[in-house]
């Protein structure tokens, strides 16, 4: 009798391969400005920048009978945390997003039985981002592939991915001057990935011409089940730190939905 061989799919052994090696490509690209330093002709332009953020939030999903009224509510609260590298040539920029997260949900009510059922849920992941983009003064647009340590089927978070894989796109659209009025949407491209503004959001941003100073407002959602009001603030502190400052407000049937996460941004020139 014959023993059926199971290949492994190409992308398996992609997502098998970065997970094994994301340490060595995290310090290849956070060194690399230093190794190579250089632009591509004496016309050009070459940058690089690295930030880290921490955060923390909750959310809450609510179901409902056909009649509209509220038959559970699982809350959840989750800290999370992640870094990016990224470089431009000129006008062209790829870069590294990672990070993880942990999720508690300990707090479940639910409302179609007799007695509150308490039950603990405790669920941590990570997660690799590569991306490549284009990046003018005028339009930015950059496309990634998310790698997931594992599926999230708890609360929301499912509801806003495109496929049931572990493997995600994500994505990046900004259309004006980043330094002036400007317009944004992202899809799994912000760090942290929930406390950073969450899984999707758009809105304009207001930035600066003598500094690095930017004010964002717009609309987010995911793990989030309503949409909310999303805020970000980047401050200047000297030549090459920044600060950066992401808050999230929203609420479903009286439950809060929010988050909040700070960090830093060092700018190589």
């Amino acid at each position: 009798m014959k023993l059926l061989k199971t290949e492994k799919k190409p992308h398996r052994y992609l997502i098998n391969w970065l997970r094994q090696n994301k340490i060595r490509i995290f310090l290849i690209l956070f060194f690399y400005p230093s190794i190579v330093c250089f632009t591509p002709d004496s016309t050009g332009t070459s940058n690089t920048f690295l930030e880290f953020m921490m955060g923390v939030g909750k959310y809450a999903n609510v179901s409902y009978n056909c009649e509209g009224e509220v038959t559970d509510v699982d809350k959840y609260q989750y800290f999370d945390y992640g870094a990016v590298v990224s470089h431009n040539i000129d006008e062209f920029n790829f870069g590294l997003r990672g990070g993880g997260y942990v999720i508690d949900g300990s707090q479940l009510e639910q409302f179609d039985e007799l007695d509150i059922n308490q039950n603990e849920i405790k669920k941590s992941g990570q997660y690799l981002n590569p991306f490549v983009g284009f990046d003018h003064k005028y339009v930015e647009i950059n496309l990634g592939l998310l790698f997931l340590t594992e599926y999230p089927e708890y609360g929301n978070l499912s509801e806003y991915l495109i496929n049931e894989g572990s493997t995600q796109m994500s994505g990046l659209l900004r259309i004006g001057n980043e330094k002036t009025f400007h317009f944004t949407s992202q899809y799994l491209s912000n760090i942290p990935l929930f406390s950073g503004g969450g899984m999707f959001d758009i809105g304009f941003g207001l930035g600066s011409k003598e500094t690095r100073n930017l004010t964002w407002a717009g609309i987010s959602a995911g793990p989030f089940q309503n949409a909310g009001i999303g805020f970000k603030q980047h401050l200047q502190l000297s030549s090459n730190f920044d600060l950066l400052l992401k808050a999230r407000l929203g609420e479903i049937e009286s439950n809060f939905e929010g988050s909040f996460s700070a960090g830093v941004r060092y700018n190589f020139f």
